[in-house]
């Protein structure tokens, strides 16, 4: 079972469609009515934390930031964060997230600096459907940068060693072309 952490994203539902239609159970929870123990004890194959409307300055993370510290700290569990949940990556383990350049949401053009695993199989270029009010400005120690826009330089991210991985676009809204093909990169990794 894949578990979705809901930070308020209203494509949450999408997330959850796709890991059905990749073969996979998957469960929804609200960031704010599950904690830590209790996701621990569905001893789910994978976390997702979703994107969501808040900055990770307001200090309303939820479970969120207790998933990532856990998977940093021996919960050797698969981690992805789409947008929201990839500042919160960048931002509980030491990075910097800041306004974006552009408060762009809608289309844009995702680069691959580094195929790694997330990207195996997709283009060097493809379209993504994006969000910039926040973004990941500075890399938390561990972290390397995956993919880059022209308006965004960390578009997505991993952990060099653990199986932690972050994208500031949403691979689960039917505009990102590929993005079946990323999650399923993902899931790879189970």
């Amino acid at each position: 079972m894949i578990l979705i952490i809901d930070n308020g994203s209203q494509y949450t539902h999408l997330i959850k469609r796709n890991m059905r239609d990749l073969g996979r159970d998957a469960e929804i929870a609200n960031m704010g009515e599950i904690g830590l123990a209790e996701a621990v004890a569905k001893d789910p194959e994978a976390v997702i934390l979703s994107g969501g409307p808040s900055s990770v300055y307001a200090g309303k993370n939820g479970v969120g930031a207790e998933i990532v510290k856990a998977a940093m700290e021996g919960w050797d569990v698969p981690l992805l964060g789409v947008c929201y949940g990839h500042q919160l990556i960048a931002y509980i383990l030491g990075g910097e997230v800041a306004k974006g350049g552009s408060a762009e949401y809608g289309l844009g053009r995702v680069v691959v600096d580094k195929e790694d695993l997330l990207f195996k199989g997709v283009p060097k270029e493809f379209q993504a459907w994006v969000s910039h009010f926040d973004e990941v400005k500075k890399l938390p120690e561990g972290f390397e940068a995956l993919a880059h826009s022209s308006i965004c330089k960390v578009e997505a991210m991993r952990h060099r060693e653990r199986r932690i991985f972050g994208t500031q676009f949403h691979p689960e809204v039917w505009h990102t072309e590929h993005g079946e093909r990323i999650l399923q990169n993902f899931l790879s990794c189970i």
